[in-house]
């Protein structure tokens, strides 16, 4: 299924080859799962009817990570991020099957020149660029399991990897199907069903990891915090997820702990039955999460190297000037000139946020790829405005304010957008960014359309 080709005199590349073997383990094995699925849903409906949207989630996540792997391999010719995370992983499971006391070495240390010399020529090496960001080199190794189950096929370690981070979506659709049950198959098409995620979260990327992780951070918060169900399962969930993003993206853990904090925290805020307690306390809440947040986030700042908190401005300049050139594929949009400073912030959060949120537009949309995403934005564009008109900006703030897990979501949309608009200035990057929060923002609207409708609100 591979074969090592000479690239430079110090590198050498693992060249991902499908076969007929590899695709009909492939379509085997995506069977098997789905059969799997099928007596799983029947089971569990038998107590709980949300779980007939469950074989159609897993469904729709095998599809998008397949059609996300066809599309690299047959259209882009083996090209792209996800071929290069995977032609690396190869690597690590040669040296797994040649000497497997190096591999477990290379997996519990940090990348470095004496670390790369464990590999060879016969092993080939993973690329240079990846293998030295620890974030990325990450992915690789955890790739690399599912690289060493699969006999290293790309499709069928796609297709675990997305059943996998299934998990992760199906919880977070749980979660909210809490606060809304009347409008579950909105909720499904928000979390299940949305392009987006499916197509860039189905794949060997970052974003597949991350984006599991986050709904399922999201999950294990509500049980524990929210529904006081304190399981040493969920703790331990709670501790590998925050690992996970902490690893990979940390730029995400820095909107989603304070995030978190503001919904646990405003959830018992607001079982206080006085309003004007609940009115004056408000502000400090607020202000003691800044504080305990920033209190955090920079005790962690070590795992978190360039997006620590005293470094998060200059990463961000750095990389949206880095996304701005040429070899990213021209894909680049400009909403500003960012210099790093906390002025230079201030001017561009309003053109930030409607990047994060709704571009590319249409006609900025140069690719196949892209153009998807533009008619996705222009729906969510076009849904957004349908709910503020329907329920006019105030009535939205009250119905927001009335829940917190409405409070948390447009928090976290709004600042994760904003973060990825400042930072990102590449179209292509800004789709696949973007994934972790069309989840929470789409089912937000869904959920503010749904109270609106309720008496209690019809005067709002």
């Amino acid at each position: 299924m591979n074969e090592i080709v000479a690239k430079e005199l110090w590198e050498y590349d693992q060249v991902v080859r499908v076969e007929w073997l590899d695709i009909f383990g492939t379509i085997s094995v995506a069977l098997l799962l789905l059969f799997a699925g099928l007596l799983y849903q029947n089971r569990k409906m038998m107590k709980d009817p949300s779980y007939k949207f469950y074989l159609k989630g897993l469904i729709a996540k095998l599809v998008g990570s397949m059609v996300f792997c066809s599309i690299y391999i047959f259209y882009y010719d083996k090209h792209g991020d996800t071929i290069a995370y995977f032609e690396s992983s190869m690597a690590m499971a040669n040296l797994f099957f040649q000497d497997t006391e190096k591999y477990i070495e290379v997996m519990l240390s940090e990348p470095s020149v004496e670390l790369r010399s464990l590999f060879s020529d016969k092993t080939g090496y993973p690329y240079s660029y990846m293998f030295y960001d620890s974030h990325t080199f990450s992915v690789i190794k955890l790739t690399s399991i599912l690289t060493i189950v699969t006999g290293r096929s790309y499709f069928l370690s796609s297709l675990l990897l997305a059943y996998l981070s299934y998990f992760g979506v199906w919880k977070l659709f749980l979660t909210f199907r809490q606060y809304a049950p009347a409008i579950d198959n909105k909720l499904a098409w928000a979390i299940l069903y949305f392009p987006s995620p499916l197509f860039w979260g189905g794949g060997i990327s970052k974003d597949t990891f991350i984006f599991a992780a986050t709904a399922l951070f999201v999950y294990c918060a509500h049980k524990y915090f929210i529904l006081k169900e304190r399981k040493v399962a969920i703790v331990i969930l709670l501790i590998i997820c925050s690992w996970l993003i902490l690893s990979i993206k940390p730029y995400i853990f820095i909107v989603l702990f304070p995030g978190g904090l503001l919904w646990i925290f405003y959830d018992k805020l607001q079982r206080v039955r006085s309003k004007f307690i609940t009115f004056f306390l408000f502000p400090f809440l607020v202000v003691g999460i800044m504080v305990l947040s920033y209190f955090v986030l920079t005790s962690l700042s070590g795992s978190m190297s360039k997006f620590s908190i005293d470094k998060a401005f200059e990463t961000a300049a750095s990389t949206s000037a880095d996304l701005k050139q040429d070899y990213y594929g021209g894909s680049s949009f400009d909403i500003g000139t960012f210099d790093g400073t906390a002025t230079g912030v201030v001017s561009l959060i309003l053109p930030a946020i409607n990047a994060g949120l709704f571009r590319p537009f249409l006609w900025e949309s140069k690719s196949v790829v892209l153009l998807i995403a533009g008619f996705e934005n222009i729906f969510l564009l076009g849904f957004t405005i349908f709910i503020l008109y329907k329920t006019k900006v105030i009535g939205s703030l009250k119905i927001i304010k009335k829940n917190p897990i409405l409070l948390f979501c447009v928090a976290f949309t709004i600042f994760f957008a904003f973060m990825i608009g400042i930072t990102t200035s590449n179209f292509g990057a800004l789709v696949r960014f973007k994934i972790p929060i069309l989840p929470f923002f789409v089912s937000a609207l869904f959920i503010i359309d749904y109270q609106r409708t309720l008496p209690e609100n019809r005067n709002l």
